[in-house]
């Protein structure tokens, strides 16, 4: 969102067209193939890894396509070591965990929801899944950007493409929880006052922070009406974006699952 005192105002038109989402892309691991760690977990699913100081890498998937983590932390203790990837169903903001323990065992760790121990495939068995499966980027293309519900219980959510696509490509959604509905984006405002996703059905607004503390105002125009809405912080909300609400299915991260 725009910061207060910025004197920008951008004013974006949307034909009626809709234009698809980028797909993920292949990565290529040539550079890195040696280095490139393989496990498997009893569900079938399969992990590479990249395990390298400066630069820690991680794919998960359950068939020939795997998907890479957003890794958001790294630990390591004598032999022992964690990536921690971003896992936006677990509550409370706790990321997802691959780990080597100090007795040498692997782990997958969601919270304790959907947790598997691992086994570490080498040789000829880690060549054949290289060979045999697609290391692609990020499966999930869009990041939340705004979330707010009335006081019935009717949530108005707004996304974006992620920065590596450009950042824009707003949609905004609004219903009930598993009933969310799409609604059509004819014009987006960002100014130093806020934001306003026109649709049309009506208009959803953003009013900017007026000072550090006070909570951002969310409100929707149809016609007259004027309906106040209470702003929701979209990283704490985390599951309710991406489990109750029912606009994402499959995200590519490690506890799709929970």
């Amino acid at each position: 969102m725009p910061r207060v005192g910025s004197v920008v105002a951008i004013c974006l038109t949307f034909t009626a067209v809709a234009l698809a989402d980028p797909k993920p892309t292949a990565v290529d691991s040539k550079p890195f193939r040696a280095e490139l760690l393989v496990f498997k977990d009893a569900s079938g699913g399969t992990y590479v890894v990249r395990k390298n100081d400066s630069e820690s890498r991680l794919f998960y998937g359950t068939g020939k396509v795997l998907y890479e983590q957003r890794i958001v932390g790294r630990s390591r203790n004598g032999d022992a070591w964690s990536i921690t990837t971003w896992a936006p169903r677990i509550p409370g903001i706790r990321p997802a965990y691959f780990e080597r323990k100090d007795d040498g065992t692997f782990q997958k760790s969601c919270d304790g929801k959907d947790d598997a121990v691992l086994t570490q495939l080498t040789g000829d068995k880690a060549k054949a899944v290289l060979d045999g499966t697609q290391l692609m980027t990020e499966a999930l293309v869009r990041r939340p950007h705004l979330l707010a519900r009335d006081d019935s219980g009717v949530y108005y959510y707004v996304d974006r493409l992620a920065a590596a696509y450009g950042g824009k490509g707003f949609r905004v959604f609004a219903g009930k929880k598993g009933a969310m509905k799409q609604l059509s984006l004819t014009d987006v405002a960002s100014d130093s006052a806020g934001e306003v996703f026109s649709t049309k059905t009506g208009d959803l607004r953003l009013s900017t922070v007026q000072e550090q503390g006070t909570p951002t105002k969310a409100t929707w125009i149809k016609g007259e009406k004027r309906t106040e809405l209470i702003s929701l912080d979209v990283d704490a909300n985390s599951t309710v974006i991406f489990t109750d609400l029912g606009i994402y299915t499959f995200l590519g991260t490690l506890c799709d699952n929970i």
